[in-house]
């Protein structure tokens, strides 16, 4: 086959059900693991068959500028980043009201009024069970388009990324749904950090979208041996597009409240001092978050005499999963 569909063929032709929710019981075992990310989040859904996959692969290459073949005994495929603006990305930035280029492959465009993101099943945060924050990071919601009701959004541009996601970034086991692979990016409003009361602990440092008044659940620092006696310290990170190009808010957390300084080290030795609450955001534990350019090396704590308690390297990661938690 050689005949290649273009993005308002793609809208015509392509008409995705809504994708099954993950089951509670899959659900859980991502939570235990720690972050419960957005960008990405999984639904288990099936691919149908594999010549309906081969047939709308062709489709896809209008959208994303071309995919090869892929046997079924292939290795599975990793997908870098592109160095240019998607077809269906450019799109974008041209027809979405408020869409703004922060990179040379990505868009971030504005979510739309009463835009919902039901279909996802998150979950509302009662006010009985916010103990601190929520606090600004310097940082928003960002997720795709498919996080959100098909009906919010242009069929050109929900159809065809969901098409992407199904038959480019998904396999025999489920495919994503919110990704932002493809170059386009939805700011879904403020992304916050908070404590909120869990059933393991009273203050369980946790990442709220929405409002105030409409606070809602996006991902949690629960991982194994996090904010314990005797363990290292952890980071984990969001991505951040305020400043009109990509950076990454780190956010971290130690035992104990001896820490009065904390210094985030690039790899080009850049340095940005994070911003450290020692006892007052969690009681009796450190807490502490900062925006880097760039990649980051190592945080480094000191107490308040300026002595190095911890020089914390952030090791390479491979999965989605191992690099969760730095």
């Amino acid at each position: 086959m050689n005949d290649v569909r273009t993005v308002d063929q793609l809208e015509r032709a392509l008409r995705t059900a809504e994708p099954e929710p993950l089951q509670p019981a899959r659900l859980s075992e991502i939570r235990t693991r720690g972050r419960r990310r957005q960008r990405g989040r999984l639904a288990a859904v099936a691919l149908g068959s594999a010549a309906a996959v081969i047939a709308a692969s062709v489709g896809v290459a209008a959208v994303t500028g071309g995919i090869g073949d892929r046997a079924d005994d292939s290795p599975p495929v990793v997908h870098q980043p592109p160095h240019e603006l998607s077809a269906i990305a450019e799109r974008a930035l041209a027809e979405i009201p408020g869409a703004v280029q922060v990179s040379s492959w990505q868009v971030v465009i504005p979510l739309p009024a009463g835009a919902s993101a039901g279909q996802m099943g998150l979950d509302g945060v009662p006010s009985s069970d916010l103990k601190a924050g929520p606090v600004d990071l310097g940082t928003r919601w960002y997720t795709g388009v498919t996080t959100f009701r098909k009906k919010d959004f242009p069929a050109w541009l929900y159809d065809g990324i969901a098409d992407y996601e199904q038959h480019v970034l998904g396999d025999e086991d489920g495919y994503p749904v919110g990704s932002t692979d493809i170059g386009v990016i939805v700011d879904g409003g403020p992304l916050r950090l908070a404590c909120t009361s869990s059933n393991s602990r009273p203050c369980s440092p946790s990442m709220l979208s929405g409002e105030d008044a409409d606070l809602v659940y996006q991902w949690g620092m629960g991982a194994e041996g996090f904010l314990e006696p005797g363990e290292d310290l952890q980071l984990f990170h969001t991505n951040t597009y305020v400043d009109g190009s990509p950076a990454t808010v780190w956010i971290g957390g130690t035992y104990g409240t001896d820490v009065a300084t904390v210094d985030l080290v690039a790899t080009d030795g850049t340095t940005v001092s994070a911003h450290v609450e020692a006892g007052t955001f969690v009681p009796g534990d450190t807490m502490f978050w900062g925006t880097v350019d760039g990649q980051l090396a190592k945080a480094v704590t000191r107490d308040a005499d300026g002595n190095v308690l911890e020089e914390h390297e952030v090791e390479p990661c491979d999965s989605p999963v191992a690099c969760e938690v730095r």
